[in-house]
């Protein structure tokens, strides 16, 4: 009969699963904080002295025995949950956040040593002190857990229990802190967005260096938030802060009224068998883009706010964005809180040891990810809507909005930023609506602008390329437009020598001098020769649009009309003018405006490449 053998853990074990396991500062810091949270705490006190590179973590919470210190606290794998998973609430009723019973070793891995003590409403205080310095000792002699006894914890943190006043609770002390170079504003602020124990329990409190930690502590990142999309079922103090962000959403764009779907995540049905009371997953939480970009970074650090997944009021998955990848341009301005508390369910534990990542195959994350990707999709495209309203670079990718439209509001914009750092300082902010709505108006226009002089001048084209290049080949009515007499001779374009003056006033009243009287005025005013201002390409360029969409010549047998060249717009000659001289004037269409002057003159447009590509024309 062979001898009695046994599971000897060696140290080494500890260092993978915490020292080595955890590296940011904040999971670590969170740690504590769960661990106060499932101990039923109210408070929860955070002090960072950064010259003694010392953090004191302590709790009013329920607190530990001897026995507890050594069977719970210090019993690696230790779970609150039972071996069967299924105790998931604290005394008082609080969802558990602890599940592995390994996520106290966090505590070694930006700390030289720790000291901990404890006491319950019923027995004294006890505690011990962990070093890393024993604990390297202890690895590089590949020493068992049954071989390393830890010393009683210093007087100093036995003195912070006393000074709790409290009759239960713990105190962390980490000693030679290896983090202690983030700013007092960034932690506060860190913790106030990974931390929201209080939509669970109001009556839970977080400080940091004796001051509560509030959602005030996140006013920065709130007051650069510009949209912001919220699930239906939220009740979350937060939203107030972002009413102003909600109401864009609103109020922006009244064709449209931004809001999220409820939704509910279906389970598959062998899931229903493992947990027949969590047949619906309500998600719950908000969605926000930032102005810009940099608006996420949190106190100038290299940190980020991020779209975050929260199960019962902590962070369990960060930048969950990063499961759905898209290539569309808002996701860079995008933040915000995911909350999926049946994600923590009975007998099932779909979390990995780092705690802030959810196991890839649970079915009700798969399924989240699936909603959230369908959901992404439509928010995306609100934001790229949104954004064009203001009059601000959206969306390159959507397809909500043409080329054509972005490359009007960038001029738009580009132009109006140059006038506007010519205001003074102290001038631009009560200029700014003045300067917004002309910039809006530009955008409008400009576009419009654009499509009424390509077409004005492509019709002047195509006459050109018909045959009529110079005065000598325009019918007569054209000539009385354009000329005094019909004896004069053409220039055919050119510009007049100095010397030139305006020729008598013709003697029948039908013919004008437009060409000559323009070319006189510009020359009074130096533009001639070299000095030119005008660029003429034949004496048509002189011709308004009322008088190219009326062009006709029955002098020849095959004498160009607007009924040959456009004859689906012939009856529409007076509206396609008045919606020109409309834009020109810098006036702003309606809507219903804007549908008709693309209308037509996108058919005015087809109509002259129409004719100027047919073949079998003359």
């Amino acid at each position: 009969m062979s001898r009695e053998h046994k599971f000897l853990i060696s140290m080494t074990v500890l260092d993978h699963l915490g020292r080595q396991l955890y590296r940011n500062f904040i999971t670590v810091i969170g740690e504590a904080i769960s661990n106060a949270w499932d101990a039923d705490a109210q408070n929860v006190w955070i002090e960072l002295n950064r010259e003694q590179r010392t953090l004191s973590i302590i709790d009013d919470g329920y607190g530990m025995s001897a026995e507890d210190l050594d069977e719970k606290f210090l019993k690696i794998g230790y779970t609150k949950r039972g071996r069967k998973g299924t105790e998931i609430h604290s005394r008082s009723g609080r969802p558990y956040i602890g599940a592995k019973g390994i996520g106290k070793l966090a505590l070694l891995s930006c700390a030289d040593e720790i000291s901990i003590v404890s006491k319950t409403k019923t027995t004294e205080p006890t505690g011990c002190r962990i070093s890393n310095r024993e604990l390297d000792d202890a690895i590089n002699n590949d020493r068992s857990t049954d071989e390393v006894l830890l010393e009683d914890a210093g007087q100093h943190a036995y003195q912070l229990l006393e000074d709790l006043k409290a009759p239960s609770g713990t105190v962390l002390i980490l000693s030679g802190m290896h983090t202690t170079n983030n700013t007092d504003e960034f932690l506060r602020s860190s913790i106030a967005q990974g931390f929201r124990f209080s939509l669970i329990d109001p009556s839970f409190h977080i400080h940091y260096n004796n001051n509560e930690i509030t959602l005030k502590d996140l006013s920065k990142l709130t007051s650069k938030t510009q949209f912001a999309w919220v699930f239906p079922g939220t009740n979350d103090e937060f939203i107030s802060q972002l009413q102003e962000a909600i109401n864009n959403c609103h109020n922006i764009t009244r064709e449209k009224e931004y809001t999220l779907p409820p939704t509910t995540l279906k389970i598959e049905p062998t899931e229903r068998k493992k947990d027949a009371s969590s047949k619906e997953i309500h998600v719950t939480g908000f969605i926000a883009s930032t102005k810009k970009p940099r608006d996420l970074h949190i106190y100038g650090s290299d940190e980020r706010a991020t779209l975050d997944l929260f199960v019962n009021g902590r962070i369990r998955e960060r930048n969950i964005l990063q499961h759905i990848p898209s290539s569309r341009v808002p996701e860079q301005y995008i933040y915000g809180q995911i909350h999926v508390n049946g994600l923590d369910r009975e007998g099932t534990d779909p979390f990995t040891s780092a705690r802030e990542q959810v196991i890839a195959t649970d079915p009700i994350y798969r399924a989240l990810l699936t909603e959230l990707k369908s959901i992404f999709n439509r928010i995306y495209d609100d934001w790229d809507n949104l954004r064009l309203a203001l009059k601000e670079e959206g969306d390159p990718s959507s397809k909500n909005a043409t080329k054509e439209t972005r490359a009007a509001n960038q001029l738009a914009q580009e132009t109006m930023k140059k006038v506007r750092e010519q205001f003074p300082v102290d001038e631009r902010e009560y200029w700014a609506e003045t300067l917004n709505d002309i910039v809006n108006r530009a955008s409008l226009n400009s576009k419009f602008y654009t499509r009424a002089f390509i077409a004005e001048n492509l019709l002047r084209s195509i006459l050109i390329d018909a045959g009529y290049q110079t005065r000598d080949d325009y019918p007569e009515h054209i000539q009385r437009i354009l000329y005094a007499n019909p004896d004069s001779q053409s220039t055919n374009g050119k510009t007049p020598p100095q010397t030139t003056v305006i020729q008598p006033p013709p003697t029948h009243p039908r013919w004008k001098d437009t060409v000559e009287i323009n070319r006189t005025k510009e020359a009074r005013q130096g533009y001639q020769d070299r000095t030119a201002v005008r660029h003429t390409f034949s004496d048509l360029d002189y011709l308004m649009l009322s008088d190219l969409l009326r062009f006709s010549d029955k002098s020849r047998s095959n004498g160009l009309s607007l009924k040959v060249l456009a004859p689906n717009s012939t009856s529409e000659i007076d509206k396609l003018i008045l919606l020109r001289n409309i834009v020109m004037h810098c006036c702003t269409l309606t809507q219903h405006g804007r549908s008709e002057f693309i209308r037509l003159y996108e058919q005015l447009s087809e109509e002259m490449i129409d004719f100027a590509t047919d073949q079998s024309r003359p």
